[in-house]
């Protein structure tokens, strides 16, 4: 595979992952697949979502106009980058679904609660 090709895909294009600690595929491995006419295509490895369970400690927060998953991860975790723990912590496979709805009830999970296993399932 290009060397460029898999720094890439190492990197995540600009985002860090899954080199960055606060990244959901930190630590996920990168992976090769070879198409049928030999080209070379890195990928990350599937990320299996934790069951909701995993999150000890959590809080409910009821959803208000204008609410954003990342505003609430800053709010809450600590960093803006973290909302993929709040969508873990609700089973969402959608994290905006999460906020569309004024009024919805979820659960955000503390971060002296956050379990060593919540990245990679």
């Amino acid at each position: 595979m290009d060397n460029a090709l898999a720094a890439l895909v190492q990197a995540a294009t600009g985002t860090g992952a899954p080199t960055n600690p606060s990244s959901r595929y930190y630590g996920s491995a990168v992976e090769q697949m070879t198409l049928p006419n030999g080209t070379v295509v890195a990928y990350l490895s599937r990320r299996i979502i934790p069951q909701a369970s995993i999150w000890p400690v959590t809080q409910n927060y009821s959803v208000v106009v204008a609410d954003r998953l990342d505003n609430l991860a800053a709010r809450f975790v600590g960093d803006p980058i973290l909302f993929w723990m709040i969508a873990d912590a609700n089973a969402a496979f959608n994290p905006d679904d999460l906020t569309a709805e004024p009024g919805k009830v979820i659960l955000i999970p503390l971060v002296s609660g956050i379990p060593s296993g919540a990245r990679n399932g």
